[in-house]
């Protein structure tokens, strides 16, 4: 049994890891979460902080994406 990660666009599973095997195979998907993308994080914020305006939500969503790309960039340092 092999297990690889993959995003589901709502159409069709683009797997980001290299597939381990050949053939045919019977598989089980499990969805995990959602991903978070900038709507999903929206509607969190939103869900609760709902007195706050569009420009409040996007500072938000400004720092939290600065804050997630800071790791990716650690290699790169």
């Amino acid at each position: 049994m092999e297990t690889i990660k993959a995003i589901y666009d709502g159409k069709n599973f683009l797997p980001i890891e290299p597939v381990p095997v050949e053939g045919n195979y019977e598989v089980t998907i499990t969805f995990n979460k959602p991903m978070k993308t900038k709507e999903y994080l929206r509607q969190i914020i939103l869900k609760h902080f709902g007195t706050w305006d569009d420009d409040d939500v996007k500072v938000i969503q400004e720092i939290i994406e600065e804050r997630a790309n800071f790791s990716r960039n650690l290699d790169d340092i």
